[in-house]
């Protein structure tokens, strides 16, 4: 490896990580604001985003959607956040599993 190799590789390594945590879906946001919604609250606009990476989660065949793929997909989605309840998870998904977005 050259000198100048040594140096560009970890900054463009570095700047690949930092992208890839900004546009990560945090899933833990989208149970607390999901679940808000599901029970009668209203997120704001700090909401959009977490309910944006929810129901972006489609799974589609021939241009159709697959509604039991999606439900799977968003449970799937919802269930990497380790703290959240899963009567929560359950209620979001009977209210929001199987709607689009």
């Amino acid at each position: 490896m050259t000198g100048k190799n040594r140096v560009v590789l970890p900054a463009l390594l570095a700047l690949g990580l930092i992208s890839i945590n900004a546009s990560a879906a945090d899933p833990c946001k989208s149970v607390f604001c999901l679940y808000g919604k599901a029970v009668g609250s209203s997120g704001g606009s700090e909401c959009s985003s977490a309910e944006k990476d929810f129901f972006k989660n489609v799974e589609k065949k021939k241009g159709k959607i697959r509604w039991s793929k999606t439900f799977d997909l968003r449970k799937g989605f919802l269930n990497q956040c380790s703290t959240a309840d899963p009567a929560a998870i359950s209620l979001i998904m009977s209210k929001f599993g199987k709607i689009k977005g």
